[in-house]
């Protein structure tokens, strides 16, 4: 890896003419920092997946990609940790379409890595050159074009995990759950043909590419830091193992107030006995997916010709069909998504009916039915719920371009692209049905248990769900109450543009103290992007399920200017100034918008260059915010010091177990309560209704940039370059959410009526999922900034060995590049209190957010043999809660990799290398702390961030025909 900041020819290793601009005069330079990764090392390092290429750099922070849970197919960048939809990416300078219509972020799995020939990487805001979305920065992939002859590239690859943390090992032990032994799995496999041929005595070429690649599955259950959920015990000095309590491993019954209990039907005995969390949790590790099955295959060609002299024509057009799986822990029925039962009810048996139907607990509805306050939690242990995730994707682009008027360089062209999206859920529990399938009865004709849905004709089809005894549940019964979900949807893109540039200094446009002219470019482009999501209607507890449609069309017009001031003057060998201005009309949607950058470049000595640059970049809302139609779907609470979600819910009943409610009787009546019900109020579950939805009236994003710094290239030392770089990125009028624990917090807390009216809590005075009477309000709206301030640093020195007397023995490269975060601050609306995550992960912060992150590379050549030697370093962050958890703090990691090429002949390449050699384990932490300082956490620690699945080994070989 090499961070490019200069073009000058004394530079001793590889370097690509880089300037964050639409103006291609070789001999300007960019007052942007621009890191790039060369096509040769991700040849070397094996890498097949684009997001793990990109994760090395310090830039990026955690995305979406095979570690991901449900959250789709798609593979992401998240620059500067913004946001994957901040981050525009782009194919040979054009842009990629929405990934999916339920995450408009770019999908990396469209990029062929076969292909990849470097990779650009500007930070901070560059919508003026490139367009909306550009406000972290912009990622484009230079393919590789113009190949002649046949090549053939096979790679495998497996994981390797020692499974040999005795501490660990001492915590399953402890709560009876088997360690794992040391496993290979997680193979990959990948075969990818390239074919390319000049044609008409070089006037044309076309260059095809097919490929295939497949991941196998690495499960939680096969690790032993994922065997089990980690809670934290003995006073938050020690980890536990945890797991779900909401839809434990047996049916829970529970009731808070007087009378309250918290029960499960013994498996041995069929009699009721406490719940014990311990024991009756549902351990949710086995099945859960730390590396998700994947299998893409990848087809496409580059076309170019010259149609005449200075003026060619070029095509491209790829096709990428990837289909993934999600997978989690089976399916059920959550605490709080019932509230009754029926007391007629035939599978109660008679110590339940006196229990749960006692004479001081039983109503009478409105349909004449006695019933009693019941909640009931249980886990529907058949199947996995399986998420299978299918996108393809097909995109084509053509143009001319060339040069006119003896001098102008000018690029006409149009692309369209769309994306097919599938989506099946298959073993969720429906709710409604569910609700039927419990409500049983006795037929009074026949003396068969029914539903009391099939005598009223509503359901015939419905099967009593008997949860009441251990082995009541019919296979019948479980088919029944599941049911597959179903959503398709698509998004298109068209794009047509064109720009014109040209270096003026033959029109005499010259400082008078440069000798070389100004350099500027005119363009216009014509963007639609559109998407729409249809789901079959349903009503299971993984997922809201929406429909959404729309399209953002946009015309703009945009320029660029590049002003050599001073040159070759004592202090002033070179003095650049630049700016760019783009008016954008979304005129079916947020109006107009300008955009605008200011840069200089000053060389005073030949070995020191100063840069610094001002941006002003855009983000418009897309379909997907401006017109989801907003409804109720899940959200989680924080939870509380009392161990309840709701920090209202709770009695005073010393009979029960249930603890007291954490806030005040003042407090909660700021969120709804009443005094009656205050002290009788059930918690929720660990899921909480929240009225989601987009909104048409959203305003954009504009964010402000600022970046400076220098390049040094001594002189007296030959192949050295190094840069600092320091960085700010504000963004004001962010599109987002308030956080339903902040918006309960902070009215709680303040009373503030913006976040007071948020809140709607049902009859009952509850925050339960079972109806759309309650709910706290999360629509999108234009919400308080995000702000991130740091350095970027880098150095790469390259130097033969025969330099220190080691004669034929190669060359040497060292290179590093590291990130210095200062601050990466939120605020979710204005006046609300600012959040700084630096150095911080989980609750409020989710992703670690480290201080200081490196990676650096040693890179050995000699003869046929290259070796890459590397350095990952993440340093230490601390959990964002006061709260007590085992561990508070999440060590500084360091993973070291090695990889290596031989080229036997000139017809075969091979490589070999391992990630992670020493299987260095990943930083642990709770999934909720004592206290319930909680952490986003995935399998116990943070595999976006983190090499989870243990060690890497990867063998391949290249073939030429």
């Amino acid at each position: 890896m090499a961070q490019v900041d200069d073009t000058d020819e004394e530079v001793a290793f590889d370097t690509v003419v880089i300037t964050g601009s639409r103006l291609g005069n070789a001999n300007l330079t960019s007052s942007s920092s621009v890191a790039v990764l060369d096509g040769g090392e991700v040849d070397v390092r094996g890498v097949t997946r684009v997001e793990d290429l990109l994760g090395t750099l310090p830039q990026v922070a955690s995305g979406q990609g095979s570690t991901s849970g449900v959250n789709g197919a798609q593979a992401t960048v998240n620059l500067r940790g913004l946001g994957a939809n901040r981050t525009l990416v782009l194919v040979d300078g054009k842009r990629l379409p929405y990934g999916s219509p339920i995450n408009v972020a770019a999908d990396l799995n469209q990029v062929p890595s076969q292909l990849i020939d470097r990779v650009e990487v500007l930070t901070g805001g560059a919508t003026a050159v490139y367009g909306s979305d550009a406000v972290a920065g912009v990622v484009n992939f230079i393919m590789k074009r113009d190949f002649e002859g046949l090549e053939l590239d096979v790679q495998g690859s497996i994981f390797q995990a020692g499974n040999n943390n005795s501490d660990i090992e001492r915590v399953l032990s402890d709560y009876g759950q088997p360690n794992p032994d040391s496993i290979f799995d997680g193979e990959s496999g990948d075969i990818n043909l390239v074919a390319g041929k000049n044609f008409d005595d070089g006037r044309g070429n076309i260059t095809a590419y097919a490929g295939y690649s497949k991941d196998n599955a690495i499960r939680w259950e096969d690790r032993d830091i994922t065997a089990c959920p980690f809670t934290t015990r003995d006073g938050g000095t020690d980890f536990g193992c945890s797991g779900s309590g909401s839809m434990p491993r047996l049916t829970r019954y529970s009731r808070t107030g007087a009378g309250g209990f918290n029960l499960v039907v013994d498996e041995a005995t069929g009699e009721l006995r406490n719940y014990n969390q311990s024991t009756d949790a549902y351990n949710f590790s086995a099945g859960n997916y730390l590396q998700r099955p994947r299998e893409r295959y990848t087809y496409g060609a580059f076309v170019r010709y010259d149609l005449k002299e200075n003026m060619e024509f070029f095509m491209d057009f790829s096709v990428t069909d990837n289909k993934t799986e999600a997978q989690v822990g089976p399916g059920g029925l959550a605490l709080g998504r019932t509230s009754s039962i029926n007391c007629d009810n035939p599978l109660l048996t008679s110590e339940m009916l006196a229990t749960f139907c006692d004479a001081g607990s039983v109503y009478v509805d409105n349909d004449g039915v006695p019933r009693a306050p019941l909640r009931i939690g249980r886990r529907n242990m058949d199947f996995a719920r399986v998420n299978n995730f299918h996108l393809n994707t097909q995109r084509i682009v053509g143009g001319i371009r060339g040069e006119i008027f003896g001098g102008v360089d000018y690029e006409l062209f149009a692309q369209h692209a769309k994306v097919d999206y599938t989506e099946l859920l298959l073993n969720d529990v429906s709710t409604s049905r569910v609700t039927r399938a419990l409500d049983a009865v006795t037929d009074p004709d026949t003396g068969d248990i029914v539903c009391r849905s099939v005598l009223t004709g509503e359901d015939p089809n419905c099967i009593p769900f008997d949860i009441f005894s251990p082995n009541g549940i019919t296979r019948a019964a479980s088919d029944y109450v599941t049911m597959p979900t179903l959503r398709v949807g698509d998004t298109e893109q068209t794009v047509i543009g064109g720009t014109l540039s040209e270096n003026l200094d033959r029109w005499g446009v010259v400082s008078p103290f440069a000798s070389e002219g100004v350099s500027a470019a005119i363009g216009f482009e014509y963007r639609k992007d559109s998407l729409s999501l249809t789901p079959d209607s349903s009503d299971t507890t993984t997922s809201q399920r929406v429909a959404v449609a729309g399209e953002v069309p946009v015309y703009e017009l945009f320029t660029e200017i590049q002003a050599p001031i001073i040159q070759d003057m004592p202090f002033a060998e070179e003095l650049t100034l630049s700016a760019a201005y783009r008016y954008s009309d979304y005129y079916d949607t947020t109006g107009t918008q300008s955009t605008y950058s200011f840069g200089a470049s000053w060389r005073p000595i030949s070995d020191l260059r100063l840069r610094t640059q001002y941006q002003r970049a855009t983000r418009s809302p897309n379909p997907i915010e401006l017109f989801a139609p907003q409804e109720i779907g899940r959200g989680t609470l924080s939870g509380q010091p009392n161990g309840l979600k709701d920090p209202c819910a709770g009695d005073f009943d010393p009979n029960t177990t249930t603890p007291e409610p954490f806030r005040s009787l003042e407090e909660c009546m700021r969120t709804g309560v009443t005094a009656d019900q205050y002290g009788t109020i059930l918690d929720s579950s660990d899921n909480i209704p929240t009225l989601a939805g987009g909104n048409p009236n959203l305003d954009p994003e504009i964010s402000d940039t600022w970046t400076g710094g220098f390049v040094y290239e001594p002189s007296y030392l030959p192949g050295f370059v190094a840069s600092v770089d320091y960085f700010s990125i504000e963004v004001d009028d962010f599109i987002g959410m308030v956080d339903p624990s902040e918006t309960l917090g902070q009215c709680l807390d303040t009373g503030d009526a913006n976040y007071c009216g948020l809140i709607n809590r049902d009859s009952a005075g509850t925050l339960f999922l079972i109806s759309g009477e309650s709910y706290i309000q999360s629509t999108l709206i234009n919400t308080g900034l995000l702000k991130t301030t740091g350095f970027d640093i880098s150095a790469s020195y390259g130097f033969g060995l025969d330099r220190f007397g080691l004669n034929n023995a190669g060359d040497m490269k060292v290179t590093y590049a590291a990130t210095i975060l200062d601050e990466l601050t939120s605020q979710s609306l204005p006046g609300s209190p600012a959040l700084d995550c630096a150095g911080y992960h989980g609750d409020a912060c989710n992703n670690p957010a480290p201080e200081y992150r490196h990676r650096v590379a040693l890179d050995w050549t000699r003869d046929k043999l290259s070796t890459i030697f590397s350095w990952r370093y993440i340093s230490s962050v601390d959990q964002y809660s006061s709260a007590p958890t085992a561990v508070n703090e999440l060590d500084a990691t360091s993973y070291f990799d090695l990889a290596a090429r031989y080229e036997v002949s000139e017809k075969l390449r091979l490589r070999a290398g391992v990630n992670n050699i020493f299987d260095q384990d990943p930083p642990l932490t709770s999934l909720s702390g004592y206290g319930g300082g909680e952490t986003d956490g995935r399998g116990n620690t943070y595999p976006q961030v983190y090499d989870a699945q243990g060690r890497y080994i990867f063998v391949g070989a290249t073939i030429n025909f």
